[in-house]
């Protein structure tokens, strides 16, 4: 099952997204780009589709029921958000599959990935080993720092040989496949949940699935249903976003690991890649200096993008901005919390020949000509 073997590979994958926009403070992309009309739309709050899809996810029976006689509305909850760790020292991202793979910077990864042997060997080895095909059976996938991957989609026809794996039930629609050789833990819940555990803890996926058959009023969850929007989207710790950060901006990550409290991250891939960052933490002082360190540095970025004759990158960071003011819902903030919001465009010119893409990679990788077989000798 090699695709799952590297721990957070979906979570690195989320978390360069931000990561680039550090990294443009000191430099700008040198190659001309296309000029091409702009359409930049910042996920600051679920579009209608969103909140349907939403809705519809919700399938798992509320925490808890009112008291007698008490009237309460009974939300619904959705199943991979339940099944995530809650512990908030960790990240957790989560990717909508279906929409990312119809974004243009998805399209040109992908067909870097699957020209490449070892990745798309890889594609092919898990359809033929265990029966899922990765770009069509999976509807989303989350990934939680703690070691915990949650698939969604359809996986009625995964199959796993009794002679690698050893099975066996976990509570009510728990089945748990555990490699002999390796210890690693798969788990399928009901037909469109796959619970994934690359390194050898069983116990993240059995707690996995008592979040998901708990009624426990005192679950929590670190991600909320109103969270659930944009094309990816997710909770970053203050510690796994400081280490994002280039060596040179040690005074910005230190600033971030004492002051921030969490940053919830939601990404719009429908064109260029737009990030929405809204940052949280005590109310004071600290928060507002921390807001006009990120402004500081999305201004050095513009300005090195002009020196560099960079159009597009220029124009994208005239569309990159710090807010104090909150932007959201009530429901969806906390009178105790500082907070500030930042804005970033990153170009699919520049993502593209980044990631799988990237330009560094190892060409011995590259899918070369299989050559035909010699004939047999004749008798």
């Amino acid at each position: 099952m090699r695709p799952m073997k590297k721990r957070g590979v979906w979570l690195a994958a989320a978390m360069v997204l931000l990561a680039l926009a550090a990294w443009l403070m000191s430099r700008g992309d040198k190659e001309k780009p296309t000029v091409r009309p702009r359409k930049i739309e910042f996920p600051r709050y679920p579009k209608p589709a969103e909140m349907e899809r939403a809705s519809r996810r919700r399938t798992l029976p509320p925490l808890s029921a009112p008291p007698p006689g008490v009237e309460a509305p009974q939300w619904t909850r959705d199943p991979v958000l339940a099944a995530l760790p809650a512990d908030p020292k960790h990240s957790a991202m989560v990717f909508e599959i279906e929409a990312l793979k119809e974004s243009p910077i998805m399209q040109i990864w992908l067909d870097c990935m699957l020209s490449r042997g070892e990745e798309r060997a890889g594609v092919a080895r898990l359809k033929d080993r265990f029966g899922i095909d990765v770009l069509e059976d999976v509807e989303r996938v989350a990934s939680s720092s703690a070691g915990l991957m949650v698939l969604q989609g359809s996986f009625e026809g995964a199959t796993f040989e009794r002679e690698r794996w050893t099975t066996r039930t976990y509570g009510e629609k728990g089945i748990l496949y555990e490699d002999k050789d390796t210890g690693r833990v798969v788990a399928t819940w009901g037909p469109d949940v796959l619970l994934l555990n690359p390194r050898a803890e069983p116990d993240l996926v059995e707690d996995a699935i008592d979040r998901l058959e708990s009624t426990d009023p005192a679950q929590g969850s670190i991600l909320q249903e109103h969270q659930a929007y944009s094309d990816v989207y997710g909770v970053l710790s203050p510690d796994d976003l400081s280490k994002m950060l280039a060596s040179e901006q040690d005074e910005l990550a230190e600033r971030i690991r004492e002051t921030v409290q969490r940053v919830e991250i939601h990404v719009d891939a429908s064109e260029d890649v737009a990030v929405v960052a809204e940052v949280a933490g005590p109310p004071g002082q600290e928060m507002e200096d921390l807001s006009k360190l990120f402004g500081a540095a999305l201004s050095m970025g513009r300005l090195n993008a002009m020196r560099e004759d960079n159009d597009e990158l220029a124009e994208l960071l005239d569309h990159a901005k710090v807010e104090t003011q909150a932007r959201r819902a009530p429901w969806a903030s906390k009178p105790e919390e500082g907070r500030f919001s930042v804005d970033v465009a990153l170009p699919v010119e520049l993502l593209k020949n980044l990631g799988p893409c990237r330009r560094d990679r190892d060409p011995d990788r590259d899918i070369k000509p299989v050559p035909e077989p010699e004939p047999a000798p004749t008798r």
